[in-house]
């Protein structure tokens, strides 16, 4: 049990106490912390510049071509299609390539020293790339020792990274010529091939010039067929809508949709649902609490029917009679209303562009029944002809792109600028001294916490009662006034039980006793840690002020090596204790009564050569249940816990134990050992009083020697007299 009890005091309870009892030390230790911390990290902390520089992402620069154009823009196409050129340039920024052709730059130019200029990797460590928020620019930041390297540094960088850029453009330029230079002789020849078909064609049939409304039919029925052919693909990509939002929103109808959106945007019939909902709620929250018979249960369901009818009869007001709509399938919020829009739009599309294809397609119909009049031999004619014109065109567009290709690659193009260069920084980032500051105060606070526990853990003595319950995991019954007699006797005694700021510590002492245990302890054992700490002050003290409440109050001197209650009460020391347990003497006819009303005392008696054996004595179990038959509070003083087992055996017939401890005297140790063994020996420990009161009889007794302590009395018949006999007798009865 040791063991538990230090596992759980391995802190004091009350740091804040600690630290006021070390205040001055604590505040020392974190001033002198904070200050060398301090002056340290200012001292041996390198001075480091920031600069930055800003690159605009994105801004086509004005070609000469249109091409060029286009090949400088990077945001032209969509984020789904393509990745996101900032985040792109941003990690390009820091790519080996571009750091360690700034480095080459820096140092070919002379404007670095070799011995000064960093590594790859200090530069790419150093190097941070910011986006700008709802922005296309990137901020690109360095730090350095040295401000002139870092503003050189990252200018190289940024100019570095515009170069790439714009050796990107030249190469989709230059990859974009090479295409185009192998296509145009391979088109030149599918002109020459069409041109000789025609020639021939011509020649054969001796046609001089193309009948220009055969040329006009056969034009009219090509641009139907291609207007068919968009017709379909719109057509189909209607369908397609139509189909995902007909699952989306779970129509098959648009008038059923119509019905459904209808109804979702209905003001009246959004709050019965509210309603129904909440109360849907509240009768599962009556269910937890009630049966479904209850009235409140009840009374509930009434009212969810009763919406539910007023709902439907709202919806039938909407929807024709013939058609049901499930609630599940309102559309009740703004999204869904939009879904339902958004499918009753595209079944109309769709249904417009089915009727217009129905339309195209007679109109073609007619004229292939019109084309098939003319003579073959005009018809091929004509398609000859469109064949050469299409190879024609296509020919040019190539010559045309292949000249802008060439212009842009000639061209300095990029679509990244600089729009803000790194400066020369004037002062240094780091160190902050506020930083530091923050710092040293955090190790300060540490380290003066650290040197106040520290000086807790060293602390032996237990001080006070917060420390005492923390330690040693037991409940504090009292803290007792502190008096200071030099001298003590009755009548000391009789001034103490008339100054109520001495009383009523003990007085409320007796209460919590009384409030212990099934009705109230009546045999109670006062012990301490050691000697010297008090305990028979406290049992003398507890008696009298039980005395003077009108509880008849006796006090055993069981402390057999250190018995004082002859001299404190001024009474016979013997006949007592001892001669009870061994003459077996009558109980009553030994205790004597003191001049505090109903208190009285039994002496330990003549001393032993062996106390123990008293205490082990099997009567001793008959004489404290004895004495509690005539006594209201049997308070028995033991010898401490720490010099011999005399507690813990007078514990066995009693109904429990105090424990007396002395403030900033008794050991921490000590009384963990002494409540072990009371624990271990099956006592009942009804708490700690704390005491800081020793009467300057029990300071002398203290310090004896087993020698002196031991001295033999005479035997206790030579002092018995029927007297003694006949007033304790009186008192008692």
């Amino acid at each position: 049990m040791a063991g538990t009890l230090m596992g759980k005091a391995a802190l004091p309870l009350s740091y804040i106490t600690a630290l006021k009892r070390h205040a001055w030390l604590a505040s020392s230790t974190f001033v002198s912390v904070l200050i060398g911390v301090t002056a340290i990290s200012l001292a041996i902390s390198p001075r480091l510049y920031e600069t930055s520089a800003r690159l605009m992402v994105g801004q086509k620069e004005v070609g000469l071509s249109a091409l060029g154009q286009e090949l400088s823009n990077i945001n032209n196409q969509s984020p789904s299609k393509a990745a996101d050129p900032v985040a792109t340039q941003a990690e390009l920024v820091q790519s080996q390539q571009i750091l360690r052709g700034a480095l080459k730059r820096a140092l070919s130019e002379g404007k670095i020293p070799i011995e000064k200029l960093p590594t790859l990797e200090e530069l790419k460590t150093g190097i941070k790339v910011e986006i700008v928020p709802a922005t296309s620019i990137l901020e690109i930041s360095y730090t350095h020792s040295d401000p002139k390297i870092a503003a050189d540094l990252l200018n190289q960088i940024a100019k570095l990274v515009i170069a790439e850029n714009t050796k990107l453009i030249r190469a989709e330029a230059t990859s974009l010529r090479n295409f185009l230079e192998e296509q145009i002789p391979e088109q030149k020849q599918r002109l020459q091939k069409a041109e000789q078909a025609e020639r021939r064609y011509r020649e054969t049939y001796s046609f001089v010039a193309s009948n220009i409304q055969t040329e006009g039919l056969i034009e009219s029925l090509s641009s139907l067929e291609n207007q068919e052919r968009q017709l379909r693909a719109q057509l189909q990509e209607a369908r397609k809508q139509e189909s995902s939002l007909q699952q989306v929103v779970g129509a098959n109808t648009p008038t059923g949709a119509y019905i459904v959106n209808r109804i979702g945007q209905d003001e009246q019939i959004k709050e019965l649902n509210k309603q129904i909902t909440a109360t849907e709620v509240a009768i599962a929250s009556a269910r937890t609490r009630w049966t479904d018979q209850h009235p409140e249960v009840l009374a509930l369901a009434q009212k969810r029917d009763e919406l539910r009818s007023l709902y439907n009869q709202q919806i039938s007001q909407i929807i024709p009679a013939n058609q049901t709509v499930d609630s599940n399938d309102i559309a009740a919020n703004q999204l869904s209303q939009d879904l339902i829009s958004r499918y009753i739009l595209v079944e109309s599309e769709r249904k417009g562009l089915e009727d217009k294809l129905k339309v195209v397609q007679r109109d073609i119909e007619g004229l292939r029944s019109r084309v098939a009049k003319i003579p073959y031999s005009q018809q091929s004619l004509v398609a000859l002809t469109r064949e050469r014109e299409k190879a024609e065109k296509a020919l040019k567009t190539l010559d045309d792109k292949l000249e802008e290709a060439r212009i842009t690659e000639g061209q300095i193009l990029s679509n990244i600028r600089i729009v803000g260069e790194a400066e020369i920084p004037l002062a240094p980032v780091s160190p902050k001294p506020l930083v530091i500051f923050v710092l040293s105060t955090v190790v300060g606070i540490i380290a003066a916490g650290l040197l106040v526990l520290l000086l807790e853990l060293m602390q032996s003595k237990l001080r006070d009662a917060e420390e005492v319950e923390a330690w040693l995991d037991t409940p504090v019954l009292g803290v007792l006034p502190k008096l200071n007699p030099k001298t003590f006797n009755l009548a000391a005694l009789d001034s103490l039980l008339d100054n109520p700021e001495y009383v009523e510590p003990y007085r409320m002492l007796l209460k919590t006793l009384e409030s212990l245990g099934k009705e109230q302890s009546k045999i109670i054992i006062v012990s301490s840690v050691a000697f010297g700490e008090g305990k028979s002050s406290v049992a003398l003290h507890l008696a009298a002020v039980a005395g003077i409440l009108s509880r008849r109050t006796l006090i055993v001197s069981a402390d057999l090596q250190h018995p004082v209650y002859h001299n404190l009460l001024n009474v016979p020391a013997y006949p007592g204790l001892t001669e009870v347990v061994t003459d077996n003497l009558p109980l009553l006819d030994l205790v004597q009564p003191t001049s505090i009303p109903n208190l009285s005392v039994l002496p330990s008696g003549r001393i032993p050569s062996r106390p123990s054996t008293i205490i082990e004595k099997m009567s001793m179990d008959r004489i404290l249940e004895e004495a509690a038959q005539h006594y209201d509070y049997v308070i028995v003083d033991a010898s401490p816990i720490s010099s011999n087992a005399d507690a813990a055996t007078l514990s066995q017939s009693a109904d429990g134990v105090i424990l007396v401890v002395k403030p900033n005297s008794t050991s921490k140790d000590a009384a963990f050992r002494a409540i072990s063994n009371l624990q271990k020996s099956g006592s009942t420990l009804l708490g700690v009083v704390i005491n800081e009161t020793v009467l300057p009889v029990e300071k002398e007794l203290a310090v004896l020697t087993p020698v002196d302590e031991h001295q033999q009395l005479p035997p206790a018949k030579s002092f018995f007299s029927g007297s003694i006999v006949k007033n304790t007798s009186n008192s008692i009865h």
